[in-house]
């Protein structure tokens, strides 16, 4: 492994990517096994500073090295010593895709009375002219916004977040939340972050795992006041996607004034990646 590619894994931890890189970085994930594997293991070494501890982690570190020492005469195996060590599982997020179904039918425009003409009797006078009945105008189509959420909704997925299964190690809470929302089992993955310790439960990335299992679960008004404060602290490495999921949770919730405005600025954003989605979007809410 490369002093450049350690830099490179670094940097997109910092969201220090630029645009051409970041398209590298996310080929290299899906093409380059050992690389991949060095960015889910230095995703486990930050973790495991912040959740963990030194004291943990310098005996995690101790049984890496004795699995290192071992395989030290492998080929292939010498980036592994670069991150030596980091802490083995991953367990991070994307889940599968949530496809909500809406049963509203489209608003319909009242049926007009039928109303029965009573003839007069012939007199010998022209009866005067009553003017035409107005007919009611017909009420404006309005996008169901529910169908629409639903065709645009998916929990966030990066292919770093893929959980890496090793061993049968007991799970801390952290990576046991991560399994879960990464399985799609979003009303139990809500139930184990509660479980976190206070660290854990104020780290802004897993507050936005937890923000889409909230949107997932049908909890909109919850999901938008959390992402909305994630992105006031600007403070997350998903903050490219976290005003796309803002905007979903508006929606949801029924203020499509400021979904609307929301997706304008996104869209107006050329370095976003979810500014053809909120395009897209915009037209479909029109």
């Amino acid at each position: 492994m490369e002093e450049q590619d350690h830099e490179l894994i670094e940097r997109y931890h910092r969201n220090a990517l630029n645009a051409v890189e970041l398209a590298e970085f996310r080929r290299r994930l899906a093409d380059d096994t050992a690389f991949r594997e060095a960015v889910q293991l230095h995703e486990d070494a930050l973790e495991a500073v912040r959740l963990e501890g030194a004291a943990m982690l310098r005996a995690r570190l101790a049984a890496k090295g004795r699995e290192l020492d071992a395989a030290a005469d492998k080929p292939g195996s010498r980036w592994l010593w670069w991150l030596g060590g980091s802490v083995a599982v991953l367990l991070g997020a994307w889940a599968i895709w949530w496809w909500l179904k809406s049963n509203n039918p489209p608003a319909q425009a009242p049926a007009m009375e039928h109303r029965s003409i009573d003839i007069p009797a012939p007199t010998d006078t022209i009866p005067a002219v009553s003017p035409p009945e107005k007919q009611p105008e017909p009420l404006p189509k309005t996008p169901d916004r529910q169908r629409v959420f639903a065709a645009q909704f998916q929990p966030y997925k990066d292919p770093s977040l893929e959980p890496a299964r090793r061993g049968e190690a007991e799970q801390s809470p952290s990576d046991r939340f991560r399994q879960l929302y990464w399985d799609g089992d979003y009303r139990e993955a809500l139930v184990a972050f509660d479980s976190l310790g206070a660290s854990a439960k104020n780290n802004e990335n897993l507050l936005f795992l937890k923000a889409n299992c909230l949107l997932a679960t049908g909890k909109s008004v919850a999901a938008g006041d959390l992402l909305e404060n994630i992105l006031r602290n600007d403070n997350s490495r998903f903050s490219a996607q976290i005003g796309w999921y803002l905007a979903l949770s508006r929606l949801h919730a029924g203020r499509t004034k400021e979904a609307e405005s929301l997706l304008r600025r996104i869209s107006a954003d050329p370095g976003s990646p979810r500014r053809a989605d909120a395009e897209r979007l915009l037209q479909d809410l029109k």
